[in-house]
């Protein structure tokens, strides 16, 4: 017999898993849309910052890392591909949201919520990079924060050449709850 706070605590963390595959179709999502509606000229379009391209890139980097490091529950986060066909071709880049959302969907409910794993990245350009204990439910949460951060750039970089991004676009889902009351 289950008792009542066990119970509790596995629908704790049912609803935080779908919290976080929610949350990580968001981010996705955003990327997906707006890919959907951006040119393949203004995807690679260098600025004086970066591209579009190098940012969803980037957050394509980071899930692949996360969901190949799943496996053996050892991510390494300066391990990442770095692919620049992700970079500067768009139909590419969309086909691999599209690999990456299915991916989270295909995470079994017991790697969500694993208890621990490692995690190793660089924190200083001088220094080692740092392994760490974490969690899946943690490094979702970050993916999902790091993302958000990312899409807030995109956002910045896509206003300017006309495209109508909502209101919500690249805001992190705090702030959003927060503006809303």
């Amino acid at each position: 017999m289950v008792s009542q706070n066990t119970q509790q605590q596995a629908v704790c963390c049912d609803s935080n898993a779908e919290q976080l595959r929610q949350g990580c179709h968001h981010c996705l999502g955003q990327c997906a849309r707006l890919l959907a509606e951006l040119s393949s000229e203004h995807y690679a379009r260098d600025s004086e910052v970066s591209s579009i391209g190098a940012h969803v890139r980037h957050i394509l980097d980071r899930f692949q890392s996360f969901l190949l490091g799943l496996t053996d529950a050892a991510i390494d986060y300066d391990a990442r591909k770095r692919d620049r066909t992700l970079e500067c071709n768009k139909e590419a880049a969309e086909f691999a949201l599209g690999t990456v959302a299915r991916r989270i969907d295909e995470i079994s409910l017991e790697d969500l919520t694993r208890s621990s794993l490692t995690i190793t990245e660089s924190v200083h350009p001088q220094l080692d990079a740092v392994t760490a204990d974490s969690t899946v439910e943690r490094e979702l949460v970050s993916l999902i924060s790091h993302s958000t951060h990312h899409l807030a750039i995109i956002a910045m970089l896509a206003r300017p050449l006309g495209y109508q991004l909502g209101e919500d676009f690249g805001k992190a889902p705090s702030t959003i709850a927060h503006e809303r009351t």
